[in-house]
Order: C-alpha cells, then sequence, then structure tokens
C-alpha cells in the first residue's frame, strides 16, 4: 500500500479537507474529540497541543491508499483497522487525539489521517525522527500480520512484469518508437528522457492501470529503469538496437553466412559462431547461435543482453530472424578457430536473461537495515 506520513504544523484546512474529498469522504474513526465540526475539532486538537510548548509541528498528516492488487475488496473496517494499528507502531495511543477519513473520489481508495502527537496528558508520543519512513514500515507489518501483500512486495511483481514486457518488446524491435508502441499493447507506458551529450538517456516505465492524476503530485507512478533491473542499461537497449539494424540490413544482401558475417565485419561488427556439439574442423557442424559485437565497443561490463568480450547472441536479442533463420539451420564448413564461440563455455544469452528474471520473480526480502550491512561488508572485501 502506498503510504505518507509527516509531522507538521497545521491549520483547520486540514481537517476540512479530511472532511471533504468533493463531497466523498467518510469519517470512519475519531478519538478524544467532541465537536462535530472541523473548526471546532481543530480548537480542541490546539488546545491539547498546547499543553507541551516544545513541540512546535504537534500535527501527523497522512495517508495509505489501496493499490488495484488488494482493490476495493477490503472493508472499510479493515481499512480503518489498519491505519489504526499501524499509527499504534509509531506512537499514538488511546489517549491521543486523531480523525480518520475515508476518500473515495479518486481511482485508488485511500484513508487520511489527522492526529494529534500530544495526548490528553501533554505528552508527545509519537517521535518526529524519519516518521515517513517508520510508519512505511509499521503499514507492511501491519499487511503481513493480516496476510495482505505490502507495498515492496506489490512493486516486486510490477516491476517482474514490467521487465518481462520490456525484454520481448526489445527483442521483436529495433528502435524507441516501436518500443513505445510494442510496450503500450501490453499495457504499459514508456517514458524516455534524454540530454544534449547522451540523447535518450533515461527510461520510466508505468502500468497504464495504475495512472492516477489525482494523486500525482503526491507520489510519481511507475519505476526507472534502474529500480526494474540494475542490469539493464539505456547504453546496452541504445546499442543493442544499432546492432540489429546493422544485421537486418546485412540479411537484405548476404546470400550465405560467409556473406553475411563479411559485410557484417566491413560495418565493424565482430562475428563469431556457436555449433551445437563439439566443432569438428573440416567437417559440416550444425550452427546453434551467432553471436555479434562492435569491434571497438567500449561496454566493459556484463548486461542483461551483453556478454562481456562475447557481445550479443542474436537468438537473444531478436525474436524473429526471418532470413537469418535459414542461414543459422544450413549445415557450416568452417576452419577458422579464431571465429568459433565453444558451446559447452557459452550457453545462450537468452537462457541466462530467463535465469536471471525466475531469480527476480522468486525475490528474497531483505530489510534496509540488513542490505546496509551488506554492502558495508563487500567494500570491506575489496
Amino acid at each position: 500500500m502506498n503510504n505518507s506520513a509527516t509531522t507538521r504544523t497545521i491549520t483547520k484546512i486540514a481537517l476540512e479537507y479530511n472532511a471533504n474529498d468533493k463531497g466523498t469522504a467518510e469519517m470512519v474513526a475519531s478519538n478524544y474529540l467532541l465537536s462535530d465540526t472541523s473548526e471546532g475539532q481543530f480548537n480542541e486538537m490546539k488546545t491539547v497541543a498546547e499543553r507541551n510548548t516544545k513541540v512546535k509541528k504537534w500535527a501527523l498528516t497522512g495517508y495509505i491508499s489501496q493499490p488495484d492488487e488488494i482493490g476495493r475488496n477490503l472493508k472499510d473496517e479493515e481499512f480503518k483497522q489498519i491505519a489504526i494499528e499501524a499509527l499504534a507502531k509509531v506512537g499514538l495511543t488511546n489517549k491521543n487525539q486523531y480523525r480518520l477519513d475515508i476518500h473515495n473520489s479518486t481511482k485508488h481508495k485511500h484513508i487520511h489521517f489527522v492526529a494529534n502527537r500530544i495526548d490528553i496528558s501533554g505528552k508527545c508520543t509519537v517521535k518526529a525522527h524519519d516518521i515517513g519512513k517508520r510508519f512505511g514500515e509499521a503499514v507492511r507489518e501491519v499487511c503481513k500480520e493480516k496476510g495482505l501483500l505490502t507495498d515492496i512486495e506489490i512493486g516486486i511483481q510490477k516491476k517482474a512484469e514490467m521487465l518481462k514486457s520490456l525484454t520481448e518488446a526489445i527483442r521483436s524491435e529495433d528502435n524507441f518508437d516501436n518500443l513505445i508502441s510494442e510496450m503500450k499493447k501490453k499495457g504499459f507506458e514508456v517514458q524516455l528522457s534524454s540530454n544534449i551529450k547522451d540523447g535518450i538517456s533515461g527510461m520510466r516505465i508505468v502500468m497504464e492501470k495504475d495512472k492516477n492524476f489525482q494523486t500525482e503530485r503526491i507520489y510519481k507512478a511507475g519505476y526507472k529503469l534502474s529500480e526494474i533491473s540494475n542490469q539493464l542499461k539505456i547504453s546496452e537497449i541504445k546499442s543493442l538496437f544499432e546492432m540489429k539494424k546493422t544485421v537486418r540490413e546485412a540479411q537484405k544482401h548476404a546470400g550465405n553466412l560467409n556473406e553475411f558475417r563479411k559485410i557484417l565485419q566491413q560495418n565493424g561488427i565482430s562475428v563469431k559462431i556457436q555449433y551445437k556439439g563439439e566443432f569438428k574442423a573440416g567437417q559440416k557442424n550444425e550452427i546453434q547461435d551467432i553471436w555479434i559485437n562492435k569491434v571497438d565497443s567500449n561496454q566493459q561490463k556484463n548486461g542483461f543482453f551483453f556478454r562481456k568480450n562475447v557481445g550479443f547472441s542474436l537468438s537473444a536479442i531478436d525474436s524473429d530472424l526471418g532470413d537469418l533463420g535459414k542461414l543459422l539451420s544450413q549445415s557450416s564448413v568452417n576452419n577458422d578457430a579464431g571465429n568459433l564461440l565453444k558451446t559447452e563455455k557459452n550457453e545462450s544469452l537468452i537462457e541466462i536473461a530467463g535465469g536471471l528474471l525466475g531469480d527476480f520473480l522468486n525475490p528474497t526480502y531483505v530489510s534496509q537495515h540488513e542490505d546496509e550491512l551488506w554492502k558495508k561488508k563487500r567494500k570491506l572485501r575489496r
């Protein structure tokens, strides 16, 4: 569930907003508030807050929003209970004033809260330090206790779905315009960013069903490419598209594999052949795959599709090889060991990518604290 919490000094407007929501708001809980009006409730809260003059930002405000994955099947009473239990985990007690309202005017039902950090005895029960982070963790704890998906788990599922659709689109297309169109068919909006130096420099993917124009100022929908995969980079996609275009041009003019390889080499692309089984010099060997790489490539690290010192597997980057399939299916006599890629050491990258995606679809959640410890350990090993 998306959520937010912050401490601040409020006016009666905050309570008026909670109680309105274009006339659709429904108050589902309140505590130690006698007045029926927003102004009256604000005055009651302010009077209690003045019992502790040390705390200036005496109010705790925020929201919890239901995603489509949980949907409107969650009853208002259950939704209210999630909010109350999460607020209790960050310090709210039964002696604190609060008001909870469910809003229905936007695409996603959400619950807003305004609470007094100062209880009726004048004690500040809710610490301001890292309140947004602590409240988010509290909401996740409550969701887990109730058997509901957390925002992290939902995010992992969405990112896995995005990665799967994106890699499929990359394999079927050879430019960003067609990639955007293909992703739209799959239910995603691709937003590209660019700069003068690099051209296209970034990507954000949004699920069409997640678009919510009423709350886009509160949180930005979708995920950056770096959040979806730490291996797939924009630079790799750009290089991959360039290679595919060159390959398809070579296909038009090549009558056989040797001509195909020669044309690519003339365009500054090295070609290595991967055969099925053990390569036997002077005999016919069945081709399994072709690996291509720019001779002057600056890419030094493995990517999602790219393998260091080898390049791109054509079977991995192109879902429709077209006429090249005929070249791949032909038997070939080849005595050039320098252009040979040994099968036993180099399985198809599409299999590797599939394995990576499988790991991504079955993640092990590590808390931020544990993740920071592992990062420190890795630095010490270097």
